[in-house]
């Protein structure tokens, strides 16, 4: 069985396809990503405003849920254009703390966004853990 599972109705939703594929496709490429992933607990929803989707990430130790729209009370909230959303994966992480590295091009362009206002992060001050492993779980470098 798959740790990373569509609800029902997640299926017909792209964002979803997007972020369950990439997650599964971090994991089987990088075994170092796998501790991240077996201690993270909590929701995320991840918001594409320009697309008008939505998704939510259940994350329970070792396992993940990608649902259709918002669902629950998300413990972090990301909204941002979907092209903003396709950068978060794009983050380069530093080797020695896997990081996001503020030297990187892509890392750059996303904390210049978010300083804009263009990349949202609800709730990252009260959840740093799970925001920082979501970013290193992400993160195809």
């Amino acid at each position: 069985m798959s740790q990373v599972t569509l609800a029902p109705g997640a299926e017909a939703n792209g964002l979803a396809l997007m972020i369950a594929g990439l997650i599964e496709q971090n994991l089987a490429d990088a075994p170092k990503k796998r501790a991240d992933f077996t201690r993270m607990r909590g929701r995320v929803a991840i918001v594409a405003e320009d697309a008008g989707v939505a998704v939510t990430l259940v994350f329970d130790g070792g396992r993940l849920e990608v649902h259709d729209g918002i669902t629950g009370m998300p413990d972090v909230t990301v909204r941002a254009d979907s092209d903003d959303v396709v950068a978060l994966s794009q983050v380069e992480l530093t080797r020695r703390f896997a990081l996001p590295d503020p030297r990187g091009a892509h890392t750059s362009t996303v904390l210049t966004r978010s300083r804009e206002g263009k990349i949202k992060v609800y709730n990252a001050l009260a959840h740093p853990a799970l925001v920082l492993r979501l970013t290193r779980l992400m993160s195809v470098g």
